[in-house]
């Protein structure tokens, strides 16, 4: 595996209490010009949403936490409004993430829920940091972690409460129309 130690070492360290760098586009440019084909290919596959069938031992790894968190988050959802089929936890031997998941599925206000899931996920490609910093591997991770940020940076309190308020008003014409 090739190591990419320029690349890697001109990276500024990320941080879920710090701002955005630069976008996850702009990093996917700058690795282009790094890059041979068939590791941009690969670093494309490192998505949030990933799906399919991963090639690298990371993206696997990747993709089963996803699915682990993602099945926790349903049971958890399901237990929160009251419904039955959501007894057994998918998360393994991980009493602390099963915690993690409880609380943010517990937390009233979903922005910040879906907050404390993206730090969930942020914390696990932490923890899954390669011994060898200039690795492919430590390029995936940071790709994903990138764009954790970047969906974190998205979150827009004052657009939502226009959009809640839109859609809100859609509603109450709707209601009104079918009750005249």
């Amino acid at each position: 595996m090739a190591e990419h130690y320029y690349l890697i070492s001109s990276l500024p360290m990320l941080s879920l209490d710090k701002g955005l760098p630069f976008s996850y586009a702009e990093f996917m440019k700058i690795c282009k010009d790094h890059l041979s084909k068939a590791e941009y290919a690969e670093l494309e596959s490192a998505v949030l949403e990933a799906s399919g069938d991963p090639k690298s031992p990371l993206m696997k790894k990747w993709k089963a936490y996803l699915e682990k968190v993602g099945s926790a988050l349903k049971v958890q959802r399901m237990k929160k409004l009251g419904w039955n089929g959501g007894d057994v936890m998918q998360v393994g031997n991980d009493p602390a993430l099963f915690e993690r998941i409880q609380r943010a599925v517990e937390i009233m206000n979903p922005l910040d829920g879906e907050k404390e899931i993206l730090a969930i996920y942020f914390d696990f490609l932490q923890s899954n940091s390669s011994l060898s910093p200039f690795s492919m591997d430590n390029l995936l991770l940071y790709a994903l972690k990138l764009q954790i940020l970047e969906r974190l940076g998205s979150f827009d309190q004052e657009k939502g409460r226009v959009e809640f308020r839109r859609l809100f008003s859609d509603l109450q014409k709707d209601f009104v129309t079918k009750e005249g």
